[in-house]
């Protein structure tokens, strides 16, 4: 759709959504769309997102990247341009690119890339509050207040979960409807 503006300007409205059949009817469909829309992730295939698939590192590097509008086509590896910038930045050490990322992993790594902002109270009551980690206590507690992170029916937050491929769509939606972006 393009639309002509006073003083020559234009504005054009693109239809970047995707389709993917595992993701139809998956609970977390609207925000996989969203994310991919947004072509912050891509597919696993054709027609895959693969939405219980783990978030690896170097997924959640690629997509911080794309978030922030820079390239991450080409290089040695599909993830080396994220990565890089991710490192160039100040959100992730770079170590373990393959390795499954865990919910405090990724918030700490969102919590970087929104500047470290102070979390207004920094008090997680969870069931499970004890079990995270010292380096992650303001992030998570700075998700929680700002509704990026959300605990589990159980009363736990789960920190150290292994964060799946719809989860971290979730979290990411979140984080851009609160943050921006």
């Amino acid at each position: 759709i393009s639309a002509a503006i006073p003083d020559g300007a234009v504005i054009k409205l693109v239809d970047s959504s995707v389709s993917f059949a595992d993701a139809d009817g998956h609970w977390a469909s609207d925000a996989i769309s969203f994310v991919s829309a947004r072509e912050l992730f891509s597919g696993t295939g054709t027609d895959a997102f693969a939405p219980e698939q783990p978030m690896t590192r170097a997924m959640l590097m690629t997509v911080i990247t794309r978030l922030d509008g820079m390239d991450t086509e080409g290089g040695a590896v599909w993830y080396e341009k994220g990565m890089a910038w991710a490192l160039a930045n100040g959100i992730s050490d770079g170590t373990e690119p393959d390795g499954r990322i865990v919910r405090e992993q990724l918030i700490t790594m969102l919590h970087r890339y929104a500047g470290s902002p102070a979390a207004a109270q920094g008090e997680l009551r969870f069931s499970d509050a004890d079990a995270v980690s010292g380096y992650a206590l303001e992030a998570m507690a700075w998700a929680v207040e700002a509704g990026i992170l959300l605990g589990f029916g159980d009363g736990g937050l789960a920190p150290g979960g292994e964060v799946t491929r719809a989860q971290a769509a979730a979290i990411l939606t979140r984080y851009i409807n609160i943050m921006g972006g």
